[in-house]
């Protein structure tokens, strides 16, 4: 049965890791009714293979106002063929979001009685670009080939094409920005209730979190380097907000790389991590990045 002529639009809210997804989850799923508010799950077994979401639980057509989720492909676009869809996303720049993942992954896994681990290894372990892939593969839902086919400027362009479909893009920090108008919208409450999830992480790992101001500068242009699509897709879209239209992406650097070659010492690196998050490193301290350079591609 169609939804009724005066349902209000319904807001996609696409979570990418480490960029402030957690905290609108929290006030959006505590400020709306159960009937409002959905959250995909990621589904299970080698289902998620063909599609990244649960559709055992799929949100109502009509009573749902918003979606969220790290796995909200362009598929479930026709469930809601009778409602206008306006798209928000956060994104972060490449350094920051490394930082902000290694700390988040080293707490965890201290919490979960397993061994803390390097830069260099979770460095390595991450694939490049990392945001633009997600992009990619959890949202347009391209398979790892059709991802592995394109050129550094077809996923450029392409991510370039979503993001200019949206009505909210910007840096995390903007995140206060988003429920603001978010809530004059859907009539709840603009600011979320802050907390410091790593903070408590760290405390009860006993985990002192890297920062970024630590890590040397040359490092960061590194790792800005490697990263250029995503490091020209964040310069992009940062102060966006709701001038999506008018944005025109910061032209790509030329240069060649190998996605192939980059995922077989992807794959290399994973193994090493799991192997000294279980066992640790046998001894060796655990290298932080502080004052002179260290390697960590």
């Amino acid at each position: 049965m169609p939804c009724s002529v005066d349902t209000p639009p319904l807001h996609f809210v696409y979570h990418v890791p480490k960029c402030a997804g957690r905290t609108i989850d929290r006030h959006l799923a505590s400020a709306l009714p159960v009937s409002a508010y959905h959250r995909l799950r990621k589904r299970r077994g080698m289902g998620r293979l063909m599609r990244r979401y649960d559709r055992a639980h799929l949100p109502d057509p009509c009573t749902t106002l918003v979606v969220s989720g790290h796995h909200l492909g362009i598929s479930l676009d026709p469930l809601f063929e009778d409602r206008l869809i306006k798209r928000s996303l956060l994104l972060r720049d490449p350094a920051s979001h490394f930082v902000s993942y290694y700390n988040y992954r080293m707490t965890r896994y201290i919490n979960e009685g397993l061994q803390p681990y390097g830069v260099e290894v979770a460095y390595g372990a991450m694939r490049r670009n990392f945001i633009t892939h997600y992009i990619l593969e959890n949202f347009l839902e391209l398979s790892w080939m059709q991802i592995a086919s394109l050129s550094d400027q077809d996923k450029y362009e392409l991510a370039n094409a979503f993001l200019s479909m949206f009505w909210f893009v910007g840096d995390y920090t903007l995140c206060d920005d988003l429920l603001s108008v978010l809530g004059e919208r859907l009539g709840i409450p603009a600011n979320a209730q802050p907390r410091n999830m790593l903070a408590d992480l760290a405390r009860s790992a006993g985990w002192t979190p890297l920062t970024l101001d630590l890590v040397p500068k040359d490092i960061v242009a590194e790792i800005q380097a490697d990263n250029w699509i995503d490091q020209r897709l964040w310069e992009t879209w940062r102060d966006a907000r709701h001038e999506t239209a008018a944005i025109r992406p910061i032209a790509l650097d030329s240069r060649a790389s190998s996605f192939i070659g980059g995922e077989a010492i992807r794959f290399v690196n994973q193994i090493v991590r799991r192997v000294q998050r279980r066992w640790g490193n046998f001894g060796a301290e655990i290298p932080v990045p502080q004052g002179d350079r260290a390697t960590i591609a």
